[in-house]
């Protein structure tokens, strides 16, 4: 019995976020109302409250699913471990192609990215911080290998992560290309890959000389 109710939860707790989502997708955030979300999913607006507490946290939940880079959240410890012995660089390539990856194939996750830096909120910021601190620690890799260089790292990544951002908006909102490269191209999508991990090595080379 205990296990029926417990899966019975889980569904309807899978239901419920994927009904913010979907009223996210066609309203926006100002859509995301305890009424209209309970609505969609089909289900007692009490449940939002008794399984999320209220209808915003639910609504992070929603975001936390679709954010790339709570697989590295969840994953962290075995990461760095895996990462140390040369000092993150293969990470930091590995992270970039990946979220260049995630990215452009979903459309949920570029909603969200778009709404996080044109409407100021306490979860979107939340949700920065937590990214922030992830990065902290992820940072703590490759910090001690380009102290007293003239790379800064952390500056490069900070143009790269945040290139990969507008570079794909730019693609599916205009649908034009950017410095004559077209990301939905599959070979320029190639030469964006090779060159996302070829300023990694340029910089890790710069340092060590």
């Amino acid at each position: 019995m205990e296990d029926i109710i417990r899966r019975n939860r889980k569904q309807t707790e899978q239901r419920l976020i994927a009904a913010a989502g979907e009223v996210f997708r066609t309203n926006g955030y100002a859509g995301i109302k305890l009424n209209k979300v309970a609505r969609q999913a089909g289900v007692q607006k009490n449940l939002i409250y008794r399984y999320f507490g209220s209808v915003q946290k639910l609504f992070r939940e929603y975001i936390l699913k679709q954010d790339y880079w709570s697989f590295y959240h969840k994953n962290l410890d075995n990461i760095l471990e895996e990462n140390q012995q040369d000092s993150g660089r293969n990470l930091a390539k590995n992270v970039l192609e990946k979220q260049l990856d995630y990215f452009y194939s979903n459309s949920e996750m570029q909603q969200v990215i778009r709404w996080e830096i044109c409407e100021k909120n306490e979860i979107s910021r939340g949700i920065s911080d937590a990214r922030e601190r992830l990065g902290e620690e992820m940072l703590g890799l490759t910090d001690p290998y380009f102290r007293g260089s003239k790379v800064n790292f952390r500056a490069l990544l900070a143009l790269q992560i945040a290139g990969i951002y507008y570079f794909v908006l730019h693609a599916m909102i205009n649908g034009s290309t950017f410095c004559g490269i077209d990301i939905n191209k599959e070979s320029d999508m190639k030469e964006l890959h090779r060159t996302l991990k070829q300023v990694i090595d340029w910089a890790y080379e710069k340092a060590s000389n």
